[in-house]
């Protein structure tokens, strides 16, 4: 009697291993041809051309600060040296007023976690638009 259960117990093994063998999932090997059509593929070789001849884009940057006084810059300058002696930054003069400006970001929200961060030490530091060397976007987003 112990010998008959043991071989329906071994038949419903074997049962549902047949089972759940024929349900699993196949592997099937499938090939995607995409057909392009002339008019996209002149509009994204056009893309890609203009992408490469532009160096630039209009992007963002933060002003620390702005100001006639060039005491003031230097300041400003020692300062931002002092608490982050391993990031970039230019400084630049339109007269009468000079700036330090700092990063290199592509939309308006890339800067805002670090003009907030730049604001505890630099309170009037603003985002400002200008023009930045596409180069400049992966160095720049180190920060």
């Amino acid at each position: 009697m112990e010998e008959n259960r043991l071989i329906k117990s071994d038949a419903i093994i074997i049962l549902a291993m047949t089972i759940l063998a024929a349900l699993a999932p196949r592997v099937v090997h499938a090939q995607v041809n995409v057909v392009e059509q002339p008019e996209v593929k002149e509009l994204m070789d056009r893309f890609v051309k203009l992408g490469k001849e532009e160096p630039y884009i209009d992007g963002w940057r933060i002003k620390i600060i702005s100001t006639t006084n060039r005491r003031d810059l230097d300041i400003a300058r020692s300062k931002f040296v002092n608490y982050y002696p391993d990031i970039n930054f230019v400084v630049s003069h339109e007269s009468p007023h000079y700036s330090i400006k700092v990063g290199a970001f592509e939309t308006r929200i890339d800067v805002e976690p670090v003009l907030n961060q730049f604001k505890s030490i630099f309170p009037t530091a603003l985002p400002y638009r200008d023009k930045i060397m596409k180069s400049e976007l992966f160095i720049a987003n180190g920060l």
